[in-house]
């Protein structure tokens, strides 16, 4: 067997004790499978010769003895899959020589003491599985910290105690996390809420205490978070509402209060378990929650209520009819509408073109965000001090043809919205410059992490990193529901005309914004299509070079679903 390049007996019920004379196979050898069997004895002495072996599958067996310090002599190793045995012992920290190792599976085997540091050394490493052993102290940091650990880390059902690293935020690429049945104490890290891509992840069976923390808002990806038989206090969290793709949620055996939730997966009882929380109410009735109590004031102080709440409205009516008095003698006194007042974005507060010049130190080249077709984006801080802010700040060039066209449709697309999803505006400037010359802008919601044309293209390697699947999915939901408000919310709808990646925006927790409303229609029903086709025609053909919006070739069939083609 000189030439011997793989050996696989997997599944065949081979039983006794694995000979020796396994140790003097050829050096060539890269692959040894014999899981799934009933074979006893040791891994064979001078394992560590097999300097080609990729990989070395002896799960599913009755192996006992303990784990030889020479299978760290395998740098060549991907696969390690030595669980469901008998092996004894501490893990040796020669594992965290192998380098180019992607799997390793010892569970369900008898090992014990601390996992080895080493293990941070394994910077190829997808997948790592330690569960059901005698595994104890803290988690090492280094684990925490292994960024290339993408599609399963269980260290469930051990003896391990202490904190959970906050370097468990390096773990970006995460899919399955079991830390379960542990004696982990401590509050669950904010930290938790960089792993975005989580689909599972279980926490249940420990002893971590505090609230559930807000930042798990941005794991919108969860399919199953089971956080029960700990010792978590505070409210049940709204945002689990909306979490779209989650399908069971535990947080039975706490000591949880408030209010339980009754929207999303909450409107599903087979879904949810919130058992031995005593002190939540309210809720969908099958959980059987008492009414939370809203104990009523004294007498004395619910006359001075009643007193303040009669007062409050009375003031509130009176002021109602001064405002409509006043506004009804303002557009009296200036008669009907001046020629073009519709295309005015009068519902904006102005600014002056000497705080735009201030907030932008001079449109300086630092602050410039980005080039569209019919202007630049500025980053601008506006206040000091406390009152500190920051705007996005379009500036419009005047001098090329369509843009006091594009400034008017967005001014009077924005005067008409207010959606999550879409980027807000603030107020316009609408004036002349230093020169003399004419000066538009719009000051919009700064959306910090750019567009999502920079994330899938980014201009230079590592500027950002590529989107995942599941990010692309939760961008493509959000994009959808800014559109669907836009045509089927408001009235008139708008049609948007320019859904490109440049013109979605993304906030820091990667949600995703729709912006630029400068080629936007508004649907009027009276309008005919030939009068909407004149008014789309008339520009030509507007918007990105190599991209053209459904429906800019035939503006007479401009329709809601144009902006979703």
């Amino acid at each position: 067997c000189s030439s011997l390049v793989l050996v696989n007996l997997q599944l065949n019920n081979l039983s006794g004790i694995l000979p020796n004379s396994i140790g003097n196979l050829s050096q060539k050898l890269e692959g040894l499978r014999v899981g799934g069997n009933q074979i006893a004895g040791h891994i064979p002495t001078g394992i560590g010769r097999y300097y080609k072996l990729a990989i070395l599958e002896f799960a599913d067996n009755r192996f006992t003895g303990t784990i030889p310090s020479d299978i760290g002599k395998l740098s060549n190793l991907k696969e390690l899959s030595l669980f469901q045995n008998r092996y004894y012992g501490e893990i040796p920290s020669s594992i965290g020589n192998l380098s180019q190792l992607n799997l390793l599976s010892l569970s369900t085997n008898n090992l014990e003491g601390s996992i080895p540091a080493t293990f941070g050394n394994l910077t190829e490493l997808i997948s790592l599985d330690l569960s059901s052993n005698l595994l104890s102290g803290q988690i090492p940091e280094e684990v925490m910290s292994i960024s290339s650990l993408a599609l399963f880390l269980n260290l469930s059902n051990n003896l391990l105690d202490g904190p959970i690293s906050p370097h468990v935020g390096q773990l970006v690429n995460l899919a399955i996390m079991d830390l379960s049945s542990n004696k982990l104490s401590g509050v669950i890290p904010n930290t938790l809420g960089s792993c975005v891509t989580l689909q599972f992840l279980h926490l249940q069976g420990n002893l971590l205490h505090g609230q559930i923390p807000k930042v798990l808002m941005a794991l919108r990806g969860l399919e199953e978070l089971d956080l029960s038989n700990n010792n978590l206090s505070g409210h049940i969290p709204e945002f689990l509402e909306s979490f779209r793709l989650l399908k069971n949620l535990n947080v039975s055996f706490n000591h949880l209060s408030g209010l339980v939730p009754d929207k999303g997966i909450f409107s599903n009882a087979s879904a949810v378990s919130l058992t031995s929380n005593d002190m939540l109410c309210g809720g969908p009735v099958f959980f059987h929650f008492p009414t939370c109590p809203y104990p009523a004031p004294d007498k004395p102080a619910r006359h001075k209520l009643i007193r303040i709440l009669v007062f409050t409205v009375a003031g509130a009516f009176i002021l109602l009819c001064v405002s409509i008095a006043i506004r009804c003698y303002i557009r009296k006194s200036r008669g009907d509408a001046r020629q073009g007042q519709e295309n005015s974005p009068e519902m904006f507060q102005r600014i002056s073109y000497a705080e735009l010049h201030l907030a932008t130190d001079s449109f300086s080249v630092e602050n410039l965000v980005g080039r569209g077709s019919f202007g630049s984006v500025y980053k601008g801080t506006f206040g000091s001090g406390a009152n500190l802010s920051t705007a996005a700040v379009k500036v419009l060039d005047v001098q090329r043809q369509g843009a006091t066209r594009s400034f008017i449709s967005e001014c009077n697309a924005l005067k008409r919205i207010r959606h999550r999803k879409l980027v807000k505006v603030i107020t316009v400037c609408d004036s002349l410059d230093h020169s003399g010359s004419q000066f538009k802008a719009l000051v919009l919601e700064f959306i910090p992490n750019g567009s999502l044309d920079k994330w899938l293209h980014p201009s230079t390697e590592g500027e950002f990193q590529t989107p995942s699947l599941m990010q692309r999915l939760n961008i493509a939901l959000d994009v959808a529901e800014a559109l669907e408000y836009l045509h089927h919310h408001i009235d008139p709808p708008i049609v948007h005309c320019d859904v490109k990646p440049s013109n979605i925006l993304l906030d820091d927790d990667m949600v995703a914004h729709l912006g630029d409303f400068g080629l936007a229609k508004i649907i009027r029903a009276e309008e005919s299509r030939q009068s909407l086709a004149d008014q789309s025609c008339s520009a030509g053909i507007k918007g990105t070079i190599g991209y053209l919006a459904p429906g800019m070739l035939f503006p007479s069939y401009f329709t809601t679903f144009s902006a979703m083609a």
